[in-house]
């Protein structure tokens, strides 16, 4: 490693550190997005400590929902820590992601001045690529927490293993435990480390010992793992090995354009499978990693630089390999990123740094800051994330489902539908697109539309929890019991811990007044550990339902004072108050549900009516 003063490496720390707090200080207050519900923010297991040691045995306590299994406990683990002293508070979490981005950057800095370059090259690269606009979705994205968590102890691994101390190897060693416990893709370490023996030093002798724990380590990883390595690659890929590596080698080409080229970026681009291996652009992406490969054994003199070029395939191979749901994205690219900017550097180092070439550098590291905090903007919330998506993506199916939803939220029917329908029109067998189609048909009131299109999306996807308990509630609204509760059965067993599940079970044996079974239900409901007034509200009407009337005004109000606005608990509260003669408390309750109601105006006469008998046996008009 090239000497420095500890003013020059003090200096190189903080200019990082503003440079991540200048370029991220517009992301802190960003919203949870799309798989944040499932593992966050809807995931019981992280609001109990005492589940932490589950988290290294149980793949499952990843997500509620069932089939979601993924072993990242490092990543509960940074979950729940952060849920204990800032529960959902968004800021938080981002400002977790934030730091851990931060803390890499300064470990790609170190990693280059290890790996031989001059400080200056080195700053230079870690300031590159703390402001690259490609790290913008693993900080701006919670879940994405997984993939910087992982290449934080990667790239650690690597500087570690590249000391010369007698404990550097075992401390690369646990760096590489944590990063398979962080993310599985992380497996790859071993295969860089052999690269780094191979062509970093190729007059020294190949350190077997030095790096057998390594894959020592990655057998046991694998052998822990199997089952969930052979359902994604040999019992149920998700699609045919011709197909993913067709595909996956056209996404080469894709990543080598956004890695030197980063527009446009998005959370959904447009990108489709291969459909032979002699589609176009499958051959043209062939023909250039045949070039690619050339060039690296013509100029195989070249080995450090080599070894940059092998670490990009080497990151990028676990995705190349295991068939997934989402063709590309940027978050795939964190750790590639920190090799092509460290083989550019190598190229360019001898003239980079020439008088009057000095401000090159300077200008990209604040053109491509400028384009991450554009991204970071988009990133803000829900709305504009799957708009910017549409407009770059509009062959794309879920860019218009997910504005379809937050349309519906907004009340916005006729936007809503219009985006059902572009999905629809893009993939007439799109499940989602079928079931959001029924959930505004029902707002609608057109319920046999809206059951038609449920069962639409239940005929392509059986085991859909969210049209099954779409079409079980919409049942149980029609008093259709009996059809009702085994499509609720259903949705359990397919969707996990969902607290709606529960509730709205609880609600339909409320409506069946089987008022035990409802108390039951929605105790299930609550020990998910999720304060939502509705589900106290319920609480409280099966408790009434049985004469446990201390019981129900003690959930009523708690129902209250989750939400001091909800109506519906004031009403029920002044009943009980008015049938147990205590009349000032059902004055109080009658008053504060009119001051809050907004709903039918039948429920507002008849609580006006009641206050006012109350007011005139007290003698007030």
């Amino acid at each position: 490693m090239p000497a420095i003063t500890t003013a020059e490496f003090t200096r190189g720390l903080l200019l990082i550190a503003v440079a991540v707090a200048l370029t991220y200080a517009n992301a802190v207050h960003n919203r949870f997005h799309f798989d944040d519900e499932h593992s966050l923010v809807e995931n019981p297991h992280i609001r109990q400590w005492s589940e932490a040691p589950h988290f290294f045995t149980d793949p499952q306590l990843f997500s509620r929902n069932v089939g979601s299994e993924m072993y990242r406990p490092l990543v509960l683990l940074s979950y729940a820590f952060t849920y204990r002293f800032f529960a959902y508070q968004a800021p938080a979490y981002h400002l977790f992601n934030i730091a851990i981005h931060l803390f890499m950057a300064l470990a790609v800095y170190q990693l280059y001045r290890r790996l031989g370059l001059q400080n200056a090259a080195a700053l230079c690269g870690g300031l590159l690529f703390a402001v690259h606009p490609l790290a913008g979705e693993p900080v701006n994205y919670v879940s994405s927490r997984s993939e910087s968590l992982a290449a934080l102890f990667y790239i650690v691994a690597i500087w570690s293993y590249a000391g010369e101390r007698d404990w550097a190897p075992w401390v690369a060693w646990a760096c590489y435990l944590l990063a398979l416990l962080g993310k599985s893709s992380a497996i790859t370490l071993p295969a860089a480390l052999l690269a780094y023996e191979l062509l970093w030093d190729p007059d020294r002798r190949l350190r077997w010992r030095r790096l057998l724990p390594f894959w020592g380590l990655a057998c046991v990883y694998i052998w822990f793992s199997r089952r969930l390595v052979q359902e994604a690659v040999v019992t149920a890929p998700v699609r045919e090995w011709s197909e993913q590596l067709s595909t996956q080698a056209k996404a080469l080409a894709y990543y080598a354009k956004l890695l030197f080229f980063p527009r446009p970026l998005s959370v959904e681009h447009q990108f489709f499978t291969a459909d032979s291996w002699l589609d176009a652009a499958v051959i043209a992406a062939l023909a250039l990693l045949a070039t690619l490969a050339y060039f690296i054994w013509r100029g195989r003199k070249f080995h450090r630089e080599i070894f940059w070029l092998l670490w990009i395939g080497i990151a990028l191979l676990p995705t190349l390999l295991v068939p997934l749901n989402v063709l590309v994205n940027e978050r795939r690219l964190y750790l590639p990123l920190v090799a092509v900017i460290g083989a550019s550097l190598y190229l360019l180092d001898a003239g980079l740094w020439r008088k009057g070439r000095s401000m090159i550098p300077i200008v990209l590291i604040l053109l491509l800051a400028a384009l991450a905090q554009q991204r970071n903007g988009v990133w803000q919330e829900e709305k504009s994330l799957w708009q910017d998506a549409r407009d770059k993506a509009p062959l794309m199916v879920r860019p218009h489902v997910r504005l379809g939803a937050i349309y519906r939220s907004e009340g916005d029917w006729s936007a809503s539908a219009n985006a059902y329908a572009q999905a629809l029109a893009i993939d007439p067998d799109h499940a989602p697109a079928h079931n959001n189609m029924g959930n505004l048909l029902r707002d609608q009131g057109e319920s046999a539309a809206a059951e038609a299109a449920y069962r639409r999306a239940l005929s392509l996807l059986p085991s859909y929890p969210d049209a099954l308990l779409n079409l079980a509630t919409l049942c149980s609204d029609q008093g259709r019991f009996a059809e009702a509760l085994p499509l609720y059965q259903q949705a359990m067993a397919f969707g996990g811990q969902r607290l709606e599940v529960y509730n709205n079970l609880g609600t339909t044996y409320l409506k069946m007044a089987k008022y035990q079974q409802a108390e039951a239900v929605l105790r299930r409901a609550l020990a998910l550990r999720v304060e939502r007034p509705g589900v106290y509200f319920n609480l409280g009407g099966a408790l009434e339902g049985q004469g446990k009337l201390p019981a129900a005004v003690a959930a009523y109000r708690r129902a209250i004072a989750i939400d001091s606005t909800y109506a519906r608990a004031y009403y029920n509260l002044a009943l009980l108050n008015e049938a147990s003669s205590n009349e000032d408390e059902a004055v109080a309750a009658y008053r504060d549900f009119l001051r809050h109601w907004r709903g039918a105006p039948l429920f507002q006469r008849e609580a006006e009516k009641r206050l006012q008998v109350l007011l005139a046996r007290r003698g007030v008009h």
